[in-house]
């Protein structure tokens, strides 16, 4: 894959450039990019010619044996396609090659070239293929046979001998055999050119290329390389004089592309037809699970009678989202289907079911509805938990075959805007399954509807602005650091570019203006940007046919043996397959966990689907800020924005769905004002209150510009959507053709001024700009609601779902822990008596025990066996008695070792150090008393041995470990400490000395200056390329997470010899956000022990003057002269009427701020009598060490 350095755009630019009318993509053994290269060609009138370079095995494509490194494993060859067949066939070859015939290349061979031959036109290759070699081998009859052979194959009209000259001796030799063996073996000659990169001037780019490929370095003399400047796209003088002896081969290659004319065709579905049983036609068996679907959601007794529904019952009327009581009614009524209320209410979800019907008949996706209800189904049944995201959510079908969980006229969501017969496009249904599942119905569809006719879809990584900076950085030999350097310069941007980077970052474009080789770099880079990198399969895309894949598209096998398409998304929707997204959504295995473990402990059985949807718990959860594991709620900026808005039902965490995003975030403080009152609501029209109310008069979703146009201007749905879409593209003709229909339906229908309705288009193609998919934002608010609730009523069973799902996440567990606690949960270390397998509640479900499979080294396997043999007898006694019970080839030294360092042996006799010493004595007594057992043997002495076992198997009582050294375990092997905290002796001092954390940093505004502390947990030092002097990156963790703090120039000579690992420190610097982690730029470093000396303006002494007499007066001097310093001493006194009277001691007796003074102040007046007044002043952000060059209005710098 990197190997070729031609974008598709830029080579079909420059093959228009130079008025070539033809061009051909051979890719080598795959047809990636095929169908992008044919459109793209077609688009600039230039025929697209559809090949690709296959590697042929000498013999069987099932031999997979060689010589050194596979070189001997295959040889090259051109296939081109001529026609439909030629193209299918291509097709199945590079389909064989990838699933029959992979070995070091995907391989196919000469029998399957007889099968397949058809269509295609063959070329005999580059020097690696067959005939070239035969002949650098001097093989010379071999070679003619050979060429006899494809002759004889593809016949001779089809078959060519290739002439190359890219400057290369071996191919001069080559073509000196080829030229008069074409004469005599009645066969044509063709000149070809082989293009690896577009301009002459990107050879350097090229080489670059391969080296990222090889793993290379430019430097290294040893490694792969081509002729430079030989491989680019000539014109055609260029070809024409390179082969002024052979002009007739220059001629076949029109004569080739003349006879290519391979047409592929778009948009022609391809789905798979559902086969209901027989009795059933397709909709009438949808209808049937309609049908179910009304009494499980509505409690509607529906009967189906042909092509119509005839509800004969109804359970409860409140079950139905549409009906409106009439305000005379009786609130304790049970009115049934006669009362016209009902009747209204049933009529328009029997019509809402009916239209959606209609049009999917008529657009022809009853199958697909069938398809998917039938694997959603499918799941359900089998306790996969799935739900539907995205458009489908607006459809009443979707909701009544289980397919939505969101209900659409609950929540006025649109059909038309998922399917649209005015906008004909394929229907997307994304689903969401529980992530440690989903494979389980991706299977079940391969099995229903053939292997051979499902497949996963592949994807392609680019080199972006960042990766390829660092890519070309590697290969011409700079150092990590270097390369670093400059890919962080490039802006953390969606869609970024080195040419918008090279705009937007001053430092970027300093770099490559004035240092050469950073210059070289990125010029190289330029070229390599976007160029395909590698390929993997999508995260949820699969694809299914109606037949065979192979006979539409090629599929290739990943490394784990899963079938994929060779095309990516969108070409495999361009020819009509059946595309759906299979997502692994691990919020629906949190909620399925939770929901067992309740039931495990507290006999619950709690369905999602149903639980109050008003639960006042719930929504005072949220507002509190306690989001944390809640479903797309729980970053900090949305913590923050449950607090500010107050949520009070799911319309409103929907719209905080929809806002929440680049964009629509700047209506947020506006939103929220309208929402508690604070500012007047307006609409430009009364048409516009009842679509906009419930967003307080801002139109944030699609549906309302949709709602809109058809209330104002007449607009169907359907045209609505297309309005929409329009609006979304900014298509300026179409705009214009769309205001003029816009302005003259609002005056025909609504007597809407022309100015007015102007006015009104101009607001709605400013919301549609970014308004959101509010069926997607509701599906998911669902989601988030559902989450909500399960944390507000089952905190317990909640977090511990949560942690088990973040086990490889040691950060995002700190969180969940930290979370616990907050709500007086507590999380017990892990524990070989009562810990199970993953996180769950423990002991009266009260509390959470760590999942002893989240302990680094210690894997499940060897978790289920200690349970195993704990549950067969009583709780473990000592380590001894554990190695005794547990088969020690599972229960290893390794997994011992763990299990003591991290806290889980704490249960048993003896300290971690003691435990830790008879590891081995334990496990070596063990295995033979396995021995014995198994071989049937008992001592004579056994009952003697019984006797004093408890003398023999002792755990020697040995000093505990360093303190330090028990939490640097728990750190590493549990991801957090269990047994405290680092800096548990500082949390005071941190609090009070520290203006902001590693949390709270994160809002700061860049170059805002702060004072912040922490353990310094990693120090990475090097030397600057640019400046060649040192530099230190310190990783400092407080209590929350962490922050890096980078020295530089004469910060680091002033602070080195602090920035040591375990150093406990406090950082006064200016704060910069623009990456992942916090950094801060240090004014200055001091240790965190003289933070209280050196930021505290007073200390006071608070004590009661019931206390006071001269020998407490004695003590208290005694210890203000035992820490002298500069620090002003007030003693506070509190009388016995209430009143505080405050003593200034003079400078006499100033004192030293320390923890230690602290400490022995409130051991001798008790707890709280010291106080610290902290200065919380902060310096100026530091000037700049250089100045912007302004300029004079002439253009010349001041």
């Amino acid at each position: 894959m990197l190997d070729g350095a031609c974008r598709v755009d830029r080579l079909i630019d420059k093959t228009s450039e130079l008025g070539f009318k033809s061009l051909a993509i051979t890719d080598h053994g795959a047809m990636f990019g095929a169908i992008n290269f044919y459109r793209a060609a077609l688009a600039k009138d230039i025929k697209p010619i559809i090949g690709c370079e296959v590697y042929v095995a000498p013999g069987s494509r099932h031999e997979k044996k060689s010589g050194a490194r596979g070189k001997q494993a295959y040889y090259h060859l051109v296939l081109l396609a001529k026609d439909e067949a030629g193209y299918q066939n291509l097709v199945r070859l590079a389909t064989a090659a990838q699933l029959e015939g992979y070995y070091y290349k995907p391989r196919i061979d000469k029998e399957l070239l007889v099968q397949h031959s058809e269509g295609l036109i063959c070329l005999s290759g580059c020097l690696a293929s067959e005939i070239p070699r035969l002949i650098l081998a001097e093989e010379f009859d071999k070679a003619r046979d050979q060429i006899d052979w494809f002759k004889q194959t593809f016949g001779p009209e089809n078959y060519y001998l290739e002439l190359h000259n890219h400057g290369i001796a071996e191919q001069a030799k080559v073509n000196r055999q080829l030229i008069p063996w074409a004469a005599d073996m009645g066969l044509k000659l063709v000149a070809t050119n082989d293009v690896h990169y577009v301009e002459k001037s990107d050879s350097h780019a090229h080489d670059s290329l391969i080296c990222i490929g090889t793993q290379a370095l430019l430097s290294d003399t040893n490694r792969m390389r081509y002729v430079q400047e030989q491989f680019y796209l000539r014109s055609a003088d260029e070809m024409a004089a390179l082969f002024t002896e052979v002009p007739d081969a220059v001629r076949n290659s029109m004569e080739i592309a003349a006879k290519c004319n391979v047409e592929i065709e778009f948009g022609k579905l391809n789905y798979p037809v559902f086969n209901p049983p027989q009795g059933h036609t397709r909709e009438g068996y949808l209808r049937q699970f309609l049908a179910k679907g009304f009494l499980e959601r509505y409690g509607m007794q529906v009967r189906v009678d042909g092509d119509a529904f005839v509800v004969e019952s109804l359970d409860d009327v409140g079950q139905l989202p549409n009906y409106s009581p009439p305000e005379d009614a009786d609130p304790e009524a049970r009115p049934g289907l006669g009362d016209p209320a009902v009747a209204k209410a049933v009529g328009e979800l029997i019509e809402r079911v009916d239209y959606e019907l209609r049009i999917m008949q008529q657009m022809d996706y009853i199958s697909y509805f069938l398809i998917v209800g039938d694997f959603v189904r499918y799941g359900r049944e089998q306790g996969i938990a799935c739900v539907a995201r995205g458009s489908a959510a607006g459809s009443l079908v979707a909701y009544l075959l289980e397919i939505s969980n969101v209900d659409p006229l609950r929540y006025g969501l649109i059909f038309e805007r998922f399917l649209n017969p005015e906008r004909v496009s394929p229907p997307d249904i994304d689903i969401d399954f529980a992530d440690d599942r989903r494979e389980e119905v991706i299977q079940y569809v391969r099995e229903k509807y053939g292997d051979d006719s499902v497949a996963q879809i592949i994807t392609f990584g680019t080199m972006g602005a960042k990766s390829v900076i660092r890519d070309v950085a590697r290969v011409m030999g700079l150092s990590f650091g270097e390369g670093d350097r400059l890919a962080k310069m490039v802006p953390t941007e969606l869609k970024i570019t080195l040419k918008k980077a090279l705009r937007k970052s001053p430092d970027l474009k300093a770099a490559y203006d004035n240092e050469e080789v950073t210059r070289e770099l990125i010029d190289t880079a330029f070229v390599l940007e976007d160029l395909t990198r590698n390929s993997s399969v999508h995260a949820a895309g699969v694809v299914i046919g109606a037949e065979p894949l192979v006979n539409i598209l090629p599929l290739k096998k990943d490394e784990d043996d899963v079938i994929t398409t060779q095309y990516p998304m969108g070409p495999v929707e361009d020819l009509g397959l059946l595309k759906m997204d299979f997502l692994g959504l691990k919020t629906l295995t949190v909620i399925r966990n939770t929901c067992e473990m309740v039931k495990q402990w507290r006999d619950i059985e709690v369905d999602v689907d149903r639980v109050p949807i008003d639960d006042a718990k719930v929504y005072d959860q949220l507002n509190s800020g306690h989001t944390v594991g809640v479903f797309q709620l729980e970053s900090g900026g949305m913590r923050d924005l449950c607090r500010k808005f107050e949520l009070g039902s799911i319309e409103h965490i929907t719209a905080l769905v929809a806002l929440y995003r680049p964009g629509p975030m700047d209506l947020i403080p506006d939103f929220i004002r309208r929402r508690h009152g604070e500012v007047e609501i307006n609409y430009p029209h009364p048409l516009l209150e009842p679509i906009a109310k419930e967003t307080y008069g801002i139109l944030i979703y699609q549906e309302q510009v949709m709602q809109a146009a058809q209330v104002l201007a007449g607009y169907t749905l359907g045209a609505a959507d297309v309005l929409r879409r329009a609006m979304g593209k900014k298509k300026v003709e179409e705009m214009k053709e769309q205001r003029v229909q816009f302005v003259q339906g609002c005056v025909e229908h609504n007597n809407i001024s022309k100015r007015k309705a102007n006015e009104i288009f101009d607001l709605l193609e400013k919301f549609a700009g970014y308004g959101f998919n509010k069926s997607h934002a509701a599906a998911y608010a669902v989601v988030a609601y559902q989450t909500a609730y399960l944390k507000a009523h089952f905190p317990v069973e909640f977090l511990a779902a949560n942690m088990t799902n973040d086990m490889a996440d040691t950060a995002k567990l700190g969180v969940l822990t930290d979370e616990a606690r907050s709500l007086g949960i507590e999380v017990l270390p892990p524990d070989v008596n009562e810990s199970q397998v993953l996180f769950a509640p423990a002991r009266d479900g009260s509390v959470i025990r760590f999942g002893m499979a989240a302990i680094k080294g210690v894997g499940s396997i060897a978790v289920e066996e200690i349970i195993q043999a704990r549950e067969t007898g009583d709780p473990f006694a000592d380590l001894f008695d554990l190695c005794d019970r547990c088969d020690t080839r599972t229960v290893n030294r390794k997994v011992l070792e763990a299990l003591i360092k991290s806290g889980a042996c704490d249960g048993l006799d003896g300290t971690r150090a003691g435990q830790f010493s008879v590891i081995d004595r334990a496990l070596a007594k063990a295995s033979s008393q396995a021995r014995d057992r198994e071989s049937g043997q008992t001592s004579l002495f056994g009952a003697f041995e019984e006797s004093s076992k408890s003398m023999q198997d002792k755990v020697p009582d040995l000093v505990e470990w360093e303190r330090g050294d028990i939490l640097a375990a728990e750190k590493e092997l549990l991801g957090f400490y269990v047994s405290g905290h680092p800096l548990d002796p500082y949390r005071e001092l941190l609090g009070q000395y520290s203006l902001h954390d590693s949390e709270t940093v994160k809002a700061l505004e860049s170059r805002k200056v702060t004072r912040v502390g922490g353990l310094i947990a990693a120090v990475q030092r090097g030397i600057s390329r640019r400046t060649n002097k040192p530099y230190a990156i310190a990783t400092i963790e407080d209590l929350k997470d962490s922050f890096q703090v980078l020295c530089m120039n004469e910060n680091y000579d002033k602070y080195q010899e602090l920035l040591l690992e375990n150093k406990t420190v406090l950082v006064i610097g200016e704060a910069n956000n623009s990456e992942n982690t916090p950094k801060i730029f240090p004014q200055e470093i001091i240790p965190l022990d003289d933070a209280p000396a050196k930021f505290t303006q007073q200390v006071q002494f608070r004590l009661n003057g019931s206390e006071l007499g001269p020998e407490k007066m004695d003590e208290i001097l005694g210890l203000a002269t035992g820490h002298p310093g500069r620090c002003p001493l007030y003693l506070c006194i509190r009388q016995q009427d209430g009143r505080l009277v405050f003593i200034d001691t003079s400078d006499k007796h100033f004192v030293r701020p320390s923890e230690q003074l602290r400490v022995e102040v409130n051991e001798m007046l008790g707890p709280d009598s010291y106080y610290a007044k902290v200065d919380t002043a902060l310096p100026e952000p530091a000037k700049r060490q250089w100045q912007r060059k302004e300029k004079n209005g002439n253009g010349s710098e001041k």
